[in-house]
């Protein structure tokens, strides 16, 4: 919770925006500071101790992310953000990577500069000790943390939802299909919860065979079972004073569910054979791509269990419902994967962005994660182009197969062009219009030596669209 004791240091060269963000913040009654550049922003962090940064962008001694390098070293676990008006993909994903808490953008609204003030002060719970376990951790390699990466409002209000219920008990039940990155976010609560110095467990309840996944749930004392030589402590035990993941919780056997249920209300497991009952202290996350109100219908998941877990949902939203994230997160992979790899770091080339922004991403940000990873691993050219991409959108048999070289005469068709087209004469006869796309398609293609993207642009339609097409005919056999 943050109080008048917290102290602010804003960092602008610009004498009125100091004076605004001075005013909205001292009337919250914070202690606020203000500095003018790097140097002394510098000098007033080491004399001071402030509890957040807020800096600009752009400074006569530097930038703002010269400044976050140097606190980063300085103190690692204050908080910073940037307020620019100078908003750009490059700069946005470069400050997350340096560990920017967040970003806001100029003109600003009082309500948004209170909002990004407020999580970030609740973020800062950590103890010396916590701290120092934190840093192990990291050291070790241990962990697969990463940062959320987006703007679009409809994501920053689950993280602001997902940040104000993160250090209390209720059970939260992430929803959203595949690849939304429903695990990120999971870890995401635990890290901003009063328990992200504990373990943070996660269970995949589809992963395991109905006959495992109540071992791995509850634990086992030695000879519960043929083959339980040694006890074992379950995930419920191995998460206490933690986080526990339940991923894919839709896929939890029903006679299951109901001692999941017992777990979750009396804080207690039960091992197989034990004879005692084991206390726990875990906050549960639970995770889930299957609509569970209509299983419950169906009668295949216990209402009591649904509204047990659903005490705070959170829906994530598909790529495609968050278009200006693409190039956000094409960026953040690209140089995740460009310094995993040891990969020179390159552009996206034109059609490239224009093709992220008109895929509908079916596998939503797992799917371009991998889509980017490839193109790192295998790009050959200076920039990125769109072969590095395309091979894998439809099945292999289809992106690789040729398309065949026969001369196809151009289709005489009534109308102005593709879309207007109800009838074509083929050798003097009536056409199908079935029969006049693909024509068109194949005439297409020959007119530009093969090149779908140029093919695609000339028939107005997308590329994933013409590939398609070219599997759809491959697969009914109309095409060798």
């Amino acid at each position: 919770m943050t109080t008048s004791s917290n102290k602010i240091l804003i960092v602008d060269d610009d004498q009125d925006v100091r004076i605004g963000l001075f005013e909205i913040l001292s009337h919250r009654k914070f202690q606020v500071m203000t500095a003018e550049n790097i140097t002394m922003a510098l000098e007033m962090v080491t004399g001071s101790e402030p509890d957040l940064v807020l800096t600009d962008l752009k400074m006569p001694d530097g930038n703002g992310l010269d400044l976050l390098k140097k606190l980063k070293v300085q103190v690692p676990d204050l908080p910073v953000i940037l307020v620019t008006g100078h908003a750009s993909v490059d700069t946005a994903v470069e400050a997350m990577r340096l560990g920017a808490h967040d970003y806001i953008i100029k003109p600003f609204q009082r309500e948004a500069v209170l909002e990004a003030v407020d999580m970030a002060l609740r973020s800062q719970r950590l103890t010396p000790v916590t701290s120092a376990l934190t840093a192990a951790r990291r050291k070790r390699g241990g962990g697969q943390d990463r940062p959320i990466v987006g703007n679009a409002e409809s994501l920053r209000k689950i993280m602001i939802r997902a940040k104000t219920v993160a250090s209390s008990k209720a059970t939260v039940l992430i929803l959203g299909a595949s690849g939304t990155g429903k695990e990120v976010f999971a870890r995401y609560i635990h890290n901003e919860s009063d328990r992200r110095h504990g373990p943070f467990v996660a269970l995949n309840c589809a992963a395991l065979p109905e006959g495992l996944l109540e071992s791995e749930l509850f634990g086992h004392e030695k000879g519960a079972f043929t083959g339980a030589v040694v006890a074992k402590k379950g995930k419920f035990e191995l998460a206490s004073g933690g986080t526990l993941l339940l991923d894919e919780i839709g896929e939890v056997p029903i006679h299951l569910q109901a001692k999941l249920l017992r777990v979750l209300q009396e804080e207690e497991v039960d091992r197989l054979g034990g004879s005692m009952p084991v206390k726990v202290d875990v906050h549960v996350v639970a995770s889930t791509n299957r609509d569970l109100a209509e299983m419950v219908k169906e009668g295949t998941f216990r209402q009591d269990l649904f509204y047990r877990l659903n005490v705070i949902p959170l829906r994530l939203p598909s790529l495609a419902q968050r278009p200006s994230d693409i190039p956000l997160l094409a960026q953040y992979f690209l140089e995740k994967f460009s310094s995993q790899y040891n990969k020179e770091l390159k552009k996206f080339s034109e059609p490239v962005r224009r093709y992220f922004l008109d895929h509908d991403w079916p596998g939503n940000v797992r799917e371009l994660e991998n889509l980017v990873e490839r193109a790192v691993l295998l790009s050959q050219e200076g920039a990125y182009v769109l072969e590095d991409f395309l091979d894998e959108v439809v099945p292999e048999s289809s992106a690789d197969s040729p398309v065949p070289q026969w001369q196809v005469p151009e289709p005489s068709c009534h109308g102005n062009d593709a879309q207007d087209i109800q009838t074509c004469t083929h050798d003097g006869g009536i056409m199908p219009l079935k029969d006049v796309e693909r024509q068109m398609i194949l005439h297409a293609l020959q007119k530009t030596d093969n090149n779908r993207t140029h093919a695609a642009k000339m028939l107005g339609i997308s590329v994933r669209t013409l590939r398609n097409k070219l599997h759809e005919y491959r697969t009914k056999g109309i095409l060798a």
